[in-house]
């Protein structure tokens, strides 16, 4: 019985890492694709319409666009599209996409304030679902019960304080894309709820894949922040 559970744990060990390697393929044809779609836009257009910074390069050939991620700066650099971080850490495969589609789709329309859930932007419903499992439901059992941590969490990730249910924060997760989370506290009747609401101008920025991989990234980084075990 004990080799066959230690055989069993290296099968799945096997298919951990083989999932791994497929979704490091994945990532990495995302970004090579990226990079021969930035390379024939106009940099100085592209930084205007998604509100980054410009600076076009002493040889005219190239520039830098810099942009916030969260509460993070980055820098992209052209024409090799070095993309580099402003505190010198490692910036990851997924972070350089996001980046990147963000410069590439941005549309430049102003906020419209109107707020509206992931499901109501032009096809979110059908992935309605697994946003909610990746970027709102791991929030839950972490801070359903602590409500001022959670605010804390999103202070420290650059947020704000807002006005609705029982906490809630307007989190810049880029130039032009504000997310903004609402928490209502658990009692004896009823669960406690998280909600994540996006301007509706979200959809000149990013795709909906984009959007559940912004809402994951933020919620890992809120959980982080928030300290609670």
């Amino acid at each position: 019985m004990g080799e066959k559970r230690e055989n069993m744990g290296d099968e799945e060990g096997t298919f951990s890492m083989r999932a791994d390697l497929k979704k490091q393929k994945y990532y990495r044809q995302a970004f090579d694709l990226a990079c021969r779609r930035i390379k024939g836009l106009d940099l100085k257009e592209r930084a205007e319409k998604s509100g980054a910074h410009f600076e076009r390069g002493s040889n005219r050939k190239g520039g830098r666009i810099s942009l916030s991620l969260f509460n993070a700066r980055y820098v992209v650099d052209f024409p090799d599209i070095l993309i580099t971080s402003a505190d010198k850490k490692v910036v990851s495969l997924v972070t350089k996409i996001i980046l990147l589609h963000y410069l590439i789709n941005a549309d430049g329309r102003p906020l419209s304030h109107q707020l509206i859930a992931y499901k109501e932007i032009s096809g979110g419903m059908l992935y309605a679902g697994v946003f909610a499992r990746r970027a709102v439901e791991p929030l839950i059992p972490v801070f359903g019960q602590s409500p001022e941590c959670f605010l804390d969490a999103g202070f420290r990730l650059g947020g704000r304080k807002a006005e609705y249910g029982d906490v809630s924060f307007v989190l810049p997760a880029l130039p032009r894309i504000p997310m903004i989370y609402i928490l209502w506290k658990g009692d004896e009747e009823f669960s406690a709820t998280v909600q994540l609401l996006f301007d509706k101008s979200v959809e000149g920025y990013l795709s909906l894949e984009d959007i559940v991989v912004v809402g994951e990234m933020a919620a890992s980084r809120l959980i982080a922040l928030g300290g609670v075990d």
